[in-house]
């Protein structure tokens, strides 16, 4: 005998007795909506505890409907109005952020930007919660939280007029966007809808990350409203927003790493957008800056250091066996490079630093970077750490050719020292090459300068210096293998942190 019969969670269950041997054999389909959407090898693995002796014929419309499926494209037509829909959502919004609704008063603005925010979340817990449609409400939730710091630059916008320290006239035509509109609201109204909206859009916040990263929600609210509390400083000053923006981009990459380490639940889809949630508000704080504003070089410098920063903690994040790792490792090479030549060509020139050192300078900025990627690569870290220590060297070598000097001919000599001991300790003939090159070059700038301008003080630094260097070789010869050691167990105990 059989049973048919619909569970509440949308389930058919098939009960089959057999009354000789008294066994009972319960089957059950998903009749899920997003079931549909998968071909019939989703259907072929729901019947696989269904034994031989009772097999399940299908009627000869029921395999004319599933004839298309299985030959069907994984594109389904549900999900390309999900993604149509959520585009034209995106698209609303950005045109609002940019363009803006100019015709209206400030209240009616924002009343509408919450509320078009607010229903997107409340749509999403409609659709999970009586649809139990889980991917357009994720889709829902994800949209509100997306729009969240389009809010929150409305409202920085709305206060800037009231608690703004910039010089007064420093706003051009196009900031009517991002400050009041036609109807003004005074200063009391004004900070009254700031408040309520920000509390609404905070609410908002942690019931999407909720949803998207719920071991995590916590920590990643906090950044998250970390990040937009950026929009709501009143200045924009390309100083003070560069310093926001290199900060706040450490800030939440460092934190979104460690979460990810801590909770492998971030490895998903929704958790992989939670962490990447957090830089959009940086996003729109750079966009502002160069949609309104002339920028200059610093602002340009920062927002190519950001990019580098975006694909440092990328390739932090990745897997080693990555087969994007080299492209994204490359890439992170080329904008360490960029920022030095943004930096080399227009920052250090733009500032009162002496001519004489541009050069050590731009060389240590890269070198820098290229130190920081030694961290992350295995197979190129001796690569890395060589080619910084050569660069070094080598714009040490040059500058003093060119200006030469007895402050700089010390600073070079410390340098080629530098890069031989790290060469000999590599074991990388080049680099020990030019150490002593730099070194031996440094020591007769000192000794040309000291013939030439004798001085008590030159001559006193010269003495302590070479002083310096035998007792430093006499160390290393007596105590070398205490050092090995120490610096072994050094190693062990931050891999042990690690």
């Amino acid at each position: 005998m059989s049973v048919l019969a619909l569970t509440p969670n949308q389930s058919l269950t098939v009960k089959q007795q057999a009354s000789s041997s008294g066994v009972a054999v319960t089957m059950s389909v998903s009749l899920d909506p997003d079931a549909l959407e998968f071909p019939v090898e989703a259907e072929s693995r729901s019947f696989q505890n269904v034994p031989e002796q009772t097999p399940v014929s299908p009627s000869p419309a029921a395999a004319q409907d599933r004839a298309p499926v299985s030959q069907g494209s994984p594109i389904t037509l549900s999900l390309l109005l999900r993604g149509f829909g959520g585009l034209i959502i995106v698209a609303a919004f950005v045109l609002f952020l940019f363009e803006g609704w100019r015709e209206s008063d400030d209240l009616s603005r924002g009343l509408l930007l919450i509320g078009h925010t607010l229903a997107l979340t409340l749509a999403g817990l409609a659709s999970g919660h009586w649809l139990h449609e889980n991917k357009g409400a994720r889709l829902f939730i994800a949209l509100a939280l997306a729009a969240v710091p389009v809010n929150v630059a409305f409202v920085g916008g709305l206060i800037y007029p009231f608690l703004t320290w910039d010089a007064s006239g420093s706003l051009s035509a196009a900031a009517s966007v991002w400050t009041q509109s036609q109807g003004h609201l005074a200063m009391g109204p004004a900070l009254l809808l700031s408040v309520g909206s920000l509390l609404a859009l905070a609410l908002s916040v942690w019931l999407g990350l909720r949803i998207m990263a719920r071991q995590s929600v916590a920590a990643l609210s906090g950044l998250y409203l970390l990040a937009n509390a950026a929009l709501l400083i009143p200045t924009r000053a390309d100083v003070v927003v560069s310093l926001m923006l290199v900060g706040l981009t450490l800030t939440l990459g460092l934190f979104s790493l460690r979460l990810r380490q801590r909770d492998p639940t971030l490895a998903t889809v929704e958790g992989r957008f939670a962490r990447a949630l957090l830089m959009l508000p940086l996003l729109i704080l750079a966009g502002r800056s160069l949609w309104l504003y002339a920028p200059d070089a610093l602002f340009l410098t920062t927002l190519s250091l950001l990019g580098y920063l975006a694909l440092r903690f990328t390739l932090a994040a990745m897997a080693p066996a990555s087969q994007w790792r080299g492209l994204i490792e490359t890439l992170a090479v080329s904008m360490a490079l960029f920022v030095t030549t943004l930096a080399s060509g227009a920052l250090l020139p733009a500032w009162p630093i002496a001519e004489g050192v541009h050069l050590p300078l731009a060389a240590g900025i890269f070198a820098t970077m290229l130190l920081d990627l030694s961290q992350l690569s295995e197979r190129r870290r001796r690569g890395y750490q060589s080619t910084a220590a050569l660069l070094l060297s080598l714009s040490l070598l040059i500058d003093l050719a060119l200006f030469g000097g007895f402050a700089l001919a010390v600073v070079t000599l410390v340098g080629g020292l530098a890069a031989l001991g790290f060469g000999y300790a590599i074991r990388a003939r080049l680099l020990f090459a030019i150490g002593v090159i730099t070194a031996l070059s440094a020591l007769t700038t000192l000794a040309t300068d000291a013939l030439a301008h004798f001085s008590l003080g030159g001559w006193s630094a010269l003495v302590l210096l070479g002083i310096g260097i035998i007792i430093t070789g006499s160390a290393l010869e007596r105590h070398g293998e205490r050092l090995k050691t120490g610096l072994a167990g050094w190693r062990a105990h931050f891999a042990q942190a690690d």
